[in-house]
């Protein structure tokens, strides 16, 4: 299967999943009110599907939109209710009620993403020792004495058992400009408590996700040897005579440690010709390789077909991170939260200009990492699921009319007022509200053909 038949395939089951899991919850806490649902519709458009059940006839469609849905209900302002209903109707039903109905949908979508951690958590997350790998000069981590080598052992008090497990949490400990207690075990035995401060965080980095390089260490990778272990026939690299065997020294003048710096330079120089310097039994040996020109997620990349075995992790440094049910369920509360927040706080900084705004993804980008989560396995599905659940909760619940945040602002005026707001600004609201989306879904959509095109 193609890298865009599993983007398609992970994209679609993934928005069908969650947009069951938002309208459910309307579902559920309208029919828990007693409010007549009319219709269930996953998607807009004409019905693919369509059954009628349960005590209210209530019609259940898959329509041929898949980007959406929605919970229709019995409501006097769309349309004529018999009498003998219209305390089933929604516009009938109290203040707390109908934002209990609508704060539903966003509500299920957090209660979602506890339940997806919660399964990872138990399941098992894989990770490698925290061991530090790389300390960026001048940076928040060097000026906190964090060394190559050290393993670290708690944040602030919290077990690290790998790089990535507390990653929400330092992330928004950056976000704070915080101090952060870091312990540390020296390659020398020995433990120590540094302070890392993160007063002078570069906000503009973290905001293009780059915590490493906000906060200045890496962990430890292993070293991919440039040997060669695989060359296709009839590809650029067979064609300029490299072989299995061969050990790649420099490219164009410049020493090669790792494939990685390999793969960078072939990438980047597509059908330009590169004199690559090869150790073959015991000699030197000079190769002239042009790279072929091919397309991924329509970028024009250099390929010479060739490749290297992936090295051997040293034993004890993989390790599995899992939880009892309980353990599991604090921690994914709490993962849950952190995102909730850590969300919020990314997009007050770009309203306010302190974060750019090419790090909002739109649906070409999260089909992309439907698609590699897909690829990688269930339990990297159901934490994509969570992500993108907590994205589509806070989105839902901001206070944009045509938003359920929006029908929630609205409540609160009604309250504050004492009656309800008039048709004429709900109006004007939802044309607002529907011009906002309408940006924001294009430079969605323009930060993702950007990253395409390159």
């Amino acid at each position: 299967m193609t890298q865009i038949a599993y983007s398609l395939l992970g994209f679609v089951l993934a928005i069908g999943i969650l947009i069951v899991v938002h309208e459910f919850g309307h579902y559920i806490v309208a029919r828990a009110l007693n409010v007549k649902i009319l219709r269930f519709s996953v998607g807009f458009g004409s019905p693919l599907w369509l059954r009628r059940g349960g005590p209210d006839n209530t019609e259940y469609v898959l329509a041929a939109v898949p980007l959406g849905g929605y919970v229709k209900m019995l409501d006097e302002n769309e349309g004529d209710v018999a009498a003998s209903e219209v305390h089933r109707a929604f516009n009938r039903q109290s203040l707390i009620k109908r934002t209990a109905i609508v704060a539903a949908g966003p509500g299920f979508n957090f209660l979602f993403a506890i339940l997806a951690y919660w399964v990872v958590f138990m399941i098992g997350v894989p990770g490698l020792k925290p061991i530090i790998g790389r300390v960026t000069p001048h940076s928040p981590a060097a000026m906190a004495g964090i060394k190559v080598g050290d393993q670290l052992l708690a944040i602030d008090g919290r077990a690290i058992r790998t790089l990535g497990q507390d990653r929400l949490y330092l992330f928004q400990k950056a976000l704070d400009h915080a101090r952060v207690r870091v312990r540390v075990l020296t390659p020398q035995g020995q433990k120590q408590t540094l302070w890392l401060n993160l007063e002078r965080v570069n906000t503009a980095v973290l905001g293009n996700g780059h915590l490493g390089a906000a906060l200045g260490f890496y962990g430890w990778q292993p070293t991919w040897v440039p040997r060669i272990s695989e060359v296709e026939a009839h590809m650029p690299a067979a064609q300029g005579g490299l072989q299995v065997g061969d050990l790649i020294t420099a490219i164009n003048g410049q020493a090669i440690a790792s494939w990685l710096q390999v793969a960078k330079i072939i990438r980047a120089h597509a059908l330009k010709p590169l004199r690559v310097t090869v150790l073959r039994n015991g000699r030197t040996r000079q190769l002239i390789i042009t790279p072929k020109a091919v397309k991924v997620s329509g970028e024009s990349v250099g390929q010479i077909g060739a490749g290297i075995k992936a090295p051997q992790l040293p034993p004890g440094v993989r390790v599995v991170v899992r939880r009892g049910p309980w353990d599991a369920l604090t921690a994914a509360a709490e993962n849950t939260w952190l995102m909730s927040r850590l969300t919020v706080e990314m997009l007050s900084k770009m309203l306010f200009l302190q974060v750019s705004p090419k790090s909002i993804s739109g649906p070409l980008t999260i089909a992309q990492y439907a698609g590699d989560s897909v690829q990688t396995g269930f339990t990297s599905f159901l934490m994509f699921l969570g992500v993108v659940s907590i994205s589509l909760g806070v989105l839902n619940l901001m206070p944009v009319p045509v938003l359920d945040g929006g029908h929630i602002l609205f409540y609160f005026v009604e309250w504050v007022k004492g009656s309800p707001v008039s048709e004429q600004v709900i109006g004007w609201g939802q044309r607002v509200g529907v011009t906002l989306l309408l940006g924001l879904m294009m430079l969605a959509f323009y930060n993702d053909l950007t990253r395409i095109l390159g």
